[in-house]
């Protein structure tokens, strides 16, 4: 999935990290020893990303400037949301 995509459908992205944290919930409780060595490939996955730039946009500190100067509203105006996620993501 591309990160496009998922910004247009941000459902297909909120079922993607569901089903990862199902997935994960359920591995932990079965195993209280379980190592989850692998969690980064979680961090810069697509649908991950989508998901925590809108609760990051939706959040009262997003009117608030970031270290660049820039606050959430002028992402989309700018670069754009897709090219924002996918030069975060690399």
């Amino acid at each position: 999935m591309n990160m496009g995509e998922l910004l247009l459908e941000p459902e297909l992205a909120e079922w993607r990290v569901l089903s990862i944290q199902t997935k994960l919930h359920r591995w932990a409780g079965e195993d209280p020893y379980r190592r989850f060595d692998d969690l980064f490939n979680l961090v810069a996955d697509p649908a991950f990303l989508v998901m925590a730039w809108r609760r990051v946009r939706s959040n009262t500190g997003s009117r608030t400037a970031g270290v660049d100067g820039l606050m959430a509203r002028d992402i989309p105006t700018g670069r754009g949301e897709e090219m924002f996620l996918n030069e975060l993501r690399e």
